[in-house]
């Protein structure tokens, strides 16, 4: 900065940076990294007043490993008189901070978005307690907190003061089930909750990492939620008016293939759910549990759900049967997401051969399996097993307005595109064979993405597609 001033002032005696506009040199100030920014108030006294009153953000990663062990930050937040828009404090270690920055972050009244994520090791091996003074930031649109006990009891709401508060993401948090409660209660505009485990649940007072652990999302305001819990028995969306997104991205449940209810009690605007895992994930849906005979009524469907995804071992019958038995309980999908699952040697006493698989799609047809709505179908990690291919001629032949079909293959399975096309020229499908060639796409290099913040964006219509 200092370099290009002189180089300025050089051009005939002219400094042109010092010459222009304050709003404009606060526009280059706040886009500098803060160290950079703190640094521009050494070049003259007017750049002490620039820098003092430009919006900044606050960015750990830029400061030297050493220093973030430090009062640094502490000392930049109370130089500083704000307002600061954006505060990033990813690599600190809490303990080492001067105990006065949870003070000088909520006193600024101005920040808009703020992220946390505590460090643990041999000085502090547990999560550190939050600052009350976090959820008293009233300006707060985006909060980003991981490896925290939340503060004491919750459940009058007086501590919390997040009036403004849109997106909250929670990374390996200690809360109890009251005060999660009441800080969902108490954010009234939030619409986007990411929660990553593991999840502590407190009980009486010791947490509890092994059983009982239930998860029940009450909301008045959210509209998407993505859970990547791990140990979780049993998530409910006891009530949730507006909710249109409910992504799973990790496995939920407790103690590998046990377990792991998903319940949707209400949520009348869900659009968007998975991937729901036969093998792991039991389905309630209004009380009721879903099976594999469980036949299509008004008490067993999710009338508005647009986009499923699954995750499926075609070689085991339990699952495939549920699959089945999850597609009548959604009779208005349009986009429809496979994933073949890997086959686990533990389940081969539940192993079929084709032609039960023949039969068991010939009974979903004749129950009119819901798909007579669907129009785009992904299939990850086609594996060419002759029950994906059972499943590939239910579906040409009973989904009727289907325009696309995409096979994206598992890795090492086929050579050449040619492979696959000379699978399907054998399913004796006509009609498959019919559109086949015209809405058949191969793309080996096509995969799931699992990126956090584009599963919780609602602007992306697919947001697995991505």
């Amino acid at each position: 900065m200092a370099t290009g001033a002189a180089a300025a002032a050089g051009h005939g005696g002219k400094d042109r940076l010092n010459g222009l506009h304050d709003d404009l040199l606060h526009q280059i100030i706040s886009h500098l990294p803060f160290t950079d920014a703190a640094r521009t108030s050494v070049l003259a006294s007017r750049w002490r007043h620039l820098w003092r009153s430009t919006p900044l953000a606050i960015d750990d990663a830029h400061l030297p490993v050493p220093a973030r062990a430090t009062s640094a930050v502490a000392r930049f937040l109370e130089e500083h008189p704000g307002p600061f828009r954006t505060v990033r404090l990813r690599h600190c270690r809490f303990a080492s901070l001067d105990p006065t920055w949870p003070r000088l972050l909520a006193g600024k009244g101005t920040l808009q978005e703020l992220a946390l994520h505590n460090k643990v090791g041999k000085v502090q091996p547990y999560p550190a307690r939050l600052p009350a003074e976090i959820l008293r930031c009233a300006s707060l649109r985006c909060l980003s907190l991981a490896l925290w006990e939340f503060p004491g009891d919750l459940s009058g709401g007086a501590d919390i003061i997040l009036p403004q508060l849109r997106v909250l993401e929670l990374i390996n948090i200690y809360i109890s089930k009251e005060d999660l409660d009441t800080l969902l209660a108490f954010s009234p505009v939030l619409e986007t909750l990411t929660v990553r485990g593991p999840w502590a649940f407190r009980s009486g007072a010791f947490w509890n990492y092994h059983k009982g652990k239930r998860f029940h999302l009450r909301s008045q305001s959210l509209r998407s939620v993505v859970l990547g819990l791990s140990g979780v028995e049993q998530f409910e969306v006891t009530d949730a008016p507006v909710l249109e997104s409910l992504i799973l991205k990790e496995q939920s449940a407790a103690g590998g293939d046990d377990g792991g209810s998903i319940s949707i009690a209400f949520a009348p605007n869900l659009r968007v759910l998975g991937y729901l895992e036969p093998r792991v994930h039991t389905l309630q849906i209004a009380g009721n549990v879903i099976r594999s005979d469980t036949v299509a009524s008004p008490s067993v469907v999710v009338p508005g759900l647009k986009i499923l995804a699954l995750r499926v071992n075609f070689r085991v019958l339990r699952e495939v049967k549920m699959l089945a038995s999850f597609l009548r309980c959604f009779p208005n999908i349009d986009t429809l997401r496979i994933e073949s699952a890997l086959h686990d040697p533990s389940a081969i006493h539940y192993g079929v051969t084709r032609e039960q698989h023949a039969e068991l799609w010939q009974e979903a047809s004749a129950l009119k399996c819901s798909i007579s709505h669907l129009k785009r179908m992904v299939f990850h990690k086609f594996r060419g097993h002759p029950n994906e291919i059972e499943f590939l001629k239910f579906i040409a032949t009973d989904a009727h307005e289907l325009e696309s079909l995409l096979l994206v293959p598992l890795k090492g399975s086929f050579t050449s595109a040619a492979q696959v096309n000379e699978i399907i020229d054998k399913l004796d499908c006509p009609q498959f064979l019919a559109w086949a060639s015209k809405v058949l796409i191969v793309s080996p290099k096509m995969d799931i993405a699992r990126n956090l913040h584009k599963a919780s964006d609602l602007s992306i219509n697919d947001p697995f597609c991505y």
